[in-house]
């Protein structure tokens, strides 16, 4: 009896150091996860438009905004979304009140991203890639 308890003990010990380790291993595998920063992006479907976004995460949210280029559709576009495993969901709404889905799948090194992104309940209205570039923040 009293080995069948030393037994026990030592494996309650043995399992504890090891969920002790998985947790730092955990949170670093979580903080790789971040893409917050500024993308060069480019965008195909109603037309061709290359620019900057700058995506900002907490947890699994995403925030983002861009300045849409000149012309009729001006202004700050701007995103939100949930980040789970590689893929991040969500909506945009454009400086003129439009809004739609966005889909943006990462690469697991979290430098760069591809995707679609469609007008609210419609199909696919274009393709979009990025690659992360150097915070132009100061």
């Amino acid at each position: 009896m009293i080995r069948k308890i030393v037994s026990l003990t030592f494996a309650a010990v043995v399992l504890s150091l090891g969920a002790l380790n998985y947790i730092p291993h955990a949170q670093a595998q979580m903080a790789a996860a971040n893409v917050t920063g500024d993308w060069a992006v480019r965008m195909t479907g109603d037309r061709f438009v290359t620019g900057n976004i700058h995506l900002s995460q907490v947890g699994n949210t995403v925030i983002g905004s861009a300045i849409a280029p000149s012309g009729s559709n001006a202004g700050v576009l701007q995103m939100s979304g949930t980040f789970s495993g590689d893929k991040l969901s969500g909506s945009w709404r454009g400086p003129t009140g439009e809004t739609g889905w966005i889909t943006f799948n990462f690469t697991s090194a979290r430098n760069a991203f591809n995707g679609e992104w469609g007008y609210n309940r419609r199909k696919p209205n274009g393709q979009i890639v990025a690659r992360k570039i150097a915070s132009t923040s100061f």
